[in-house]
């Protein structure tokens, strides 16, 4: 008994609709979030509270503002299935 390989249906495409990219972390999200906890705990002036508002107008001076990576992947999809579906006329 012979069996046949079975043949899956044919794409119309083949794309990723939301290619997941690294993305980099905020690194004053952290400086501000300490700030903003200072200030929750100490009021609003405090002079314990100078140290992160200075390390936070530094750190968004200082930040660089970068585009977001775009992904690859359906370029090379789009480059790889007509190897990936066949001949069509199989």
């Amino acid at each position: 008994m012979s069996s046949k390989p079975i043949r899956l249906q044919n794409l119309p495409k083949l794309k990723v609709k939301k290619p997941v990219l690294q993305k980099q972390t905020n690194s004053c999200i952290v400086i501000m979030s300490s700030l903003l906890n200072c200030w929750s705990s100490n009021g609003e002036g405090n002079a314990t509270c100078l140290t992160f508002e200075k390390d936070l107008k530094t750190c968004m001076n200082e930040r660089k503002f970068e585009k977001d990576k775009v992904s690859s992947i359906n370029y090379h999809a789009s480059r790889l299935y007509p190897r990936i579906s066949g001949n069509t006329k199989d």
